[in-house]
Formats: C-alpha cells, sequence, structure tokens
C-alpha cells in the first residue's frame, strides 16, 4: 500500500476513534442533563400541586370561616332549638353552600344528628359518622375523609377536603361542616395547570370504596411517563403521569444531531485526511520516482521542494545535491570508460590492421630483392603474379576491417514501424535454401508485434545465419529459426556446430572477439548494438545438440 493510502487511512481511523469515544460520551452526558432537566421539571410541578392543594385548603377555611360568621348561620342555630324546626332550617344547608363555592355542607347538632345537608338531603335527622368525626379534631383543621353523596345508582363515597365550624346559640351548640369534593373538576384544574394526566384514586376504606379505583381523570400523556403520586389523607391519592415524549424526540433529534456531525466530521477527516497525506507524501514520492530514474539510467533528476518543509526539504536539498555529484560522477566515468573502449577498439583495431600489413611487406621487400638480383626473367614474373595476389587479398581484408568498424561506429537511429516479426523473417529465410548438408528448420509463429527498423534487425537475422553456416562448415545438420510471442517477442538462431567456448561467451559481443579466423569480431558487437537500440537483448545460449544458440528478445506493443 502506497504512503499516502496509508497517511490517509491513519487520520480517517484516528477521527473515527475520536468519534467514537466522543460521540457516545457526550449523548449519555447529553442524556443525563436532559433527564436530570426533566426530573427538575416533574419535582417544580409536583410543588405547584401542593401549593394548588394548600390553596384549595386555604379557600376552604376562608370559605367556612366566612361562614361561620355569617348571620344567616346564627339564624340558622337560633332556630334549630325550635320544635318542630322551621322549613328554612332543612334547607339552610344548601343555600350556604353554592355562594361560597363549597361541594359539601352538612349542619349538624352536637349528637351528631343532622340538620340540614346540601350534598345529601336525604341525610336529614340521621347521623353522619364520618363528617361528625372531623368535629374531633383539632380547631379549624382542614382534613381529608369520605363523604357519602347520592348517585343513580344509589349512595357512593367520594373524597373530600373538608372543615368544622362550632356555631354556639346559648347552651345549644350547631356544627357546621363543609368543603370541596375531588371530582373531575379537581382532575381538569390540576392537568391544565401542570400538563399532566391526573388521576385521583381511591385509597379504599370499609364504607364502599374500591381501593385503587379511579375516581376522575383528566388530561393526557404520551408514553412514556414519570408518574407522581401525593397523598390526600388516607382516603385517596392524586395521581399525576408526566409525558417524556418530548425528551425522548430531544433526544432522538440530537442524536441526529450528533450523529450527522460525526458524518460530516468523518467526511471532512477523510477530505483533510487525503490533502495533508499528499502534502506530506507528494515530496515523499517524487523523491522516489527520481530514485527510480537514477535507478534505470537518468542521472541528475531533480526534485522539486516548493511544498515540502523542514526535514522534508532538507531531505530533497541533499538529494539534489547528491544527483549532482552522482550525475558530475558519472560523467566523468562515462566519458573515462568512452576514452577507454575507443582505446580499447583503437588497439585492436590497430593490431588487425598491423597483421595483414606484415605479409604486404614481406611481398614486397621479396620482390625488391628479386629485382635487384639482376634481369627480371621468368622466375620474377612468377614471384611478382604470386606477391600481388597475397597484397590485394590483405588489402581486401584491411577494406573489410574499416568498412565494418565505420559500420559500428557510426550505426544509423533507427527508423521504428510496427511489424509482425514473422512478416520480417519469413522473406528473409525464403533466400536460404539447403546446401552442403545444411538444411533449414523454420517455425515461425504470428502475432507477435513489434515497433522495430525493418533493415537494421534483417541484418541482425542475417548475420546470426551466416555465423551459423560458417560454424557448421564441413558438417551436416540443420539451422533452426524460431519465432515465440510471449510477454516478449522471441528470435532464436540455434545452430548444430561446435558451439561457443566457454571462455569468450561472456565477452562474445565485444568488438574484435571472434572464434574465425578471417572473422573482424565486429558483426555480432553491431548486432548487439542494434537490439540496445530497439529496447531489446541478444543472447547467446548452448543450443539442444551442442550448437550455439542466439535469442533475441524484443519487447511486444499493442497494435496502434
Amino acid at each position: 500500500m502506497r504512503l499516502r493510502w496509508t497517511l490517509a487511512l491513519a487520520f480517517v481511523a484516528l477521527s473515527m476513534v475520536q468519534i467514537a469515544v466522543v460521540v457516545p460520551l457526550a449523548l449519555r452526558n447529553l442524556n443525563a442533563l436532559l433527564v436530570s432537566q426533566q426530573e427538575a421539571r416533574v419535582d417544580q410541578l409536583m410543588i405547584t400541586v401542593e401549593a394548588e392543594a394548600q390553596r384549595l385548603q386555604g379557600d376552604v377555611r376562608r370559605a367556612m370561616d366566612e361562614l361561620a360568621a355569617s348571620q344567616a348561620l346564627e339564624d340558622v342555630a337560633r332556630d334549630a332549638a325550635k320544635v318542630p324546626a322551621p322549613a328554612h332550617v332543612t334547607t339552610a344547608a344548601t343555600s350556604l353552600m353554592t355562594p361560597r363555592g363549597l361541594d359539601v355542607l352538612a349542619l349538624v347538632d352536637d349528637t351528631g344528628r343532622t340538620l340540614s345537608s346540601g350534598h345529601l338531603p336525604a341525610r336529614l335527622g340521621d347521623p353522619d359518622d364520618p363528617l361528625f368525626a372531623v368535629t374531633r379534631r383539632p380547631a379549624k383543621a382542614v382534613v381529608a375523609t369520605r363523604v357519602e353523596l347520592s348517585s343513580a345508582t344509589g349512595l357512593i363515597s367520594a373524597p373530600a377536603i373538608v372543615t368544622a365550624r362550632a356555631i354556639d346559640y346559648g347552651e345549644r351548640r350547631v356544627w357546621a361542616i363543609g368543603g370541596v369534593l375531588l371530582t373531575e373538576a379537581r382532575a381538569k384544574d390540576l392537568s391544565r395547570l401542570t400538563g399532566a394526566r391526573v388521576s385521583i384514586k381511591s385509597a379504599g376504606e370499609p364504607a364502599g370504596a374500591v381501593d385503587g379505583a379511579t375516581l376522575a381523570t383528566a388530561g393526557d400523556a404520551p408514553p412514556p411517563i414519570i408518574t407522581r403520586a401525593l397523598p390526600v389523607g388516607d382516603v385517596a391519592s392524586i395521581q399525576l403521569s408526566f409525558s417524556q415524549a418530548d425528551l425522548v424526540a430531544t433526544r432522538s433529534e440530537v442524536l441526529r444531531a450528533f450523529l450527522g456531525f460525526a458524518g460530516v466530521g468523518l467526511l471532512l477527516s477523510i477530505i483533510l485526511g487525503f490533502a495533508v497525506s499528499r502534502r506530506i507524501t507528494s515530496p515523499v514520492e517524487a523523491l522516489t520516482d527520481a530514485a527510480q530514474k537514477i535507478a534505470g539510467g537518468t542521472p541528475g533528476v531533480k526534485v522539486e521542494s516548493g511544498s515540502a518543509s523542514g526535514e522534508l526539504k532538507s531531505l530533497i536539498d541533499t538529494f539534489n545535491r547528491m544527483t549532482d555529484d552522482l550525475k558530475n560522477a558519472t560523467d566523468k566515468l562515462v566519458a573515462s570508460e568512452r576514452i577507454a573502449a575507443w582505446q580499447e577498439v583503437a588497439r585492436r583495431l590497430a593490431h588487425e590492421i598491423k597483421n595483414p600489413l606484415t605479409p604486404i611487406r614481406m611481398s614486397l621487400e621479396t620482390l625488391l630483392a628479386a629485382s635487384q638480383r639482376g634481369p627480371l626473367d621468368d622466375r620474377f614474373k612468377g614471384l611478382f603474379a604470386e606477391s600481388a595476389r597475397a597484397v590485394l587479398e590483405e588489402v581486401d581484408r584491411l577494406k573489410r576491417i574499416v568498412d565494418e568498424f565505420s559500420q559500428f561506429a557510426r550505426l544509423p537511429r533507427p527508423e521504428l514501424a510496427q511489424h509482425d516479426l514473422a512478416d520480417v523473417v519469413q522473406p528473409v529465410m525464403a533466400l536460404y535454401t539447403s546446401h552442403d548438408g545444411i538444411t533449414f528448420n523454420v517455425a515461425l509463429e504470428r502475432g507477435g508485434l513489434v515497433s522495430i527498423d525493418r533493415d537494421q534487425v534483417t541484418q541482425v537475422l542475417v548475420n546470426l545465419i551466416k555465423n551459423a553456416e560458417e560454424a557448421m562448415s564441413g558438417k551436416t545438420g540443420a539451422i533452426h529459426v524460431r519465432i515465440k510471442p510471449a510477454t516478449e517477442v522471441i528470435l532464436e538462431v540455434e545452430d548444430e556446430g561446435p558451439g561457443i567456448p566457454e571462455n569468450l561467451k561472456a565477452r562474445l559481443f565485444e568488438p574484435y572477439v571472434t572464434t574465425k579466423p578471417q572473422g573482424t569480431g565486429l558483426g555480432l558487437a553491431i548486432a548487439q548494438r542494434i537490439m540496445q537500440e530497439h529496447g531489446g537483448r541478444l543472447e547467446v545460449a548452448d543450443g539442444a545438440k551442442g550448437g550455439a544458440l542466439f535469442r533475441v528478445s524484443l519487447p511486444r506493443v499493442s497494435p496502434r
């Protein structure tokens, strides 16, 4: 994996780790805060409910105080001792109760007998023990009790908040016991005040009430809910259900916001990671490319340090100085090698030229000595003809040496074109027929498309076949010519001659290295150079039957 991708993935992974740690922690803390705020809000609303209950008790207390001080109640207390009691006494509770906002009002004598009842007129003359028990509580105490009411199904028991006031007239005492019922209207008031679902439930008593029965309900609270209860004495409880739907919705919104933030953060981290990694790795990649070019034989490659800083800039500057030094050293080495190579070529060329000069000199000296011995006779004529033939042969040899050297020194740049190598080799091999016991075995596979100078590659092929024929001079056998298209296109020329001595294989493509008495040693050197100009290779190996195998490898190309 490239360094740029590694760094980018590291940035992304680091961001994901941070998001994975921060987001759950933030959500947990936020959820705790929201729950805490919800609990505080519910607690505050419960305080409001308690205050409302205190206000209701205060209203009952004030209403009963005002009733106890009224002239109307004093008149009832005075007339209650008369026998029979006047009619206004028996109906006084109803007329006294309604204007003062009371739901319950009973007037009883000091024995507990009902003189008048506003909430249950049918109880006239009967005792009302639950209400009369209130008179035994501390003075003006507001208490919760059960009150019997008339309904379509008969008497029912309902919770109420009541208080008792005594009215004395002479030696006679009349009790006024009044208050308010915990009805659906009270539940609606509390629901409007708190926004909760309010249920008034019975706490249960032997008076016919069902334990836990819901007496009144108002409002609505979508789930999930928090439930709180406010007891009303030992006779009932007010249950308030507060919806947590807003909390859940808020938590969902926050979660979506956090997930969106995490997604955007992750996207930004990916973009930033790639940008930063590119900025960091661009100089490193440039250094890598430059090093590969230098390794491929292109000296003096430099790297721009514009986007680098710090240690990377210092490294690039050092690399550029190193490439300058390497180029200078390479140039000097190449120049030295070129001088040494040409010195070696000159030495060998001088040696090759010197060899034919010796017989030429000897032939001329022989002719000169013969001409000085006396008149030119028939013997001199024969000697002259023989010497002239030797001189001409050596002069021809000198000409071949000079021509091949000139070709080696001035090899033209190849003019490349795309060819199927089989189309190049086939016409050449058509010129060769079996002779002197030598046959040609040709196997050319098509499809090996190469970019070559046709004339130069033909020259290489002709040179290899000529060498194979000369190696098999005086022998019988076959010369095999094959083409094998693969990742590279391979051309092989294999003979069945004596082969190449091991001590010459490593130097076979050097100028003036040859195994033939009359050879110049430049043919294979020229062929090797042609292959190098084409980006290919020329190699030698042992043949299957002991001869030499020359293998030409050329890069395969795609059709244009």
